[in-house]
């Protein structure tokens, strides 16, 4: 009988602490997030300098500490992500291969047509260099035709 009074004691103790800490934890939020606006106005006026100078990686950063102090301020969202496509944008035009970077260079240059004193991170430099391959004459036999599509008996679905 007495550890259930003692229990229910306990219990009802530790739900009071838990609302007044809650509630001292919501008025620091509140204060917060009033710092948080004033932040959040600095950082996208700095953007928005940034942005209309052409620097969209500084802007993209200012645009994201925006977001980090308010995240409900839906125009930081905005400039956000308009900055970021601009920085991408921009260091596309500065490497291509950024665009495509699944695909080989050796793909898009051959070996041969590559100049010897070019590196490319990435690819090994020919050891010696050569005369370019001759290109092999065309065959004069007749081009091969595709064998026919053949509908095979199906069992259905």
């Amino acid at each position: 009988m007495i550890t259930m009074i003692f229990k229910a004691v306990v219990l009802v103790s530790f739900s009071f602490l838990l609302l007044f800490f809650e509630g001292d934890l919501c008025a620091q939020e509140k204060a917060k997030a009033c710092q948080d606006k004033a932040l959040c106005a600095k950082m996208l006026q700095f953007g928005k300098e940034a942005y209309i100078r052409g620097r969209y990686l500084d802007a993209k950063e200012y645009f994201r500490k925006a977001v980090q102090a308010d995240p409900s301020n839906q125009s930081a969202w905005q400039y956000y992500d308009q900055a970021v496509i601009f920085a991408l944008a921009e260091k596309v035009e500065k490497d291509s291969r950024l665009v495509l970077p699944d695909t080989s260079v050796r793909q898009e240059m051959p070996a041969s047509s590559a100049p010897s004193g070019s590196s490319t991170p990435g690819v090994a430099a020919p050891s010696a260099p050569s005369s370019p391959a001759p290109i092999p004459p065309p065959s004069t036999s007749p081009p091969k035709k595709d064998p026919e599509f053949k509908i095979i008996q199906d069992e259905g679905c």
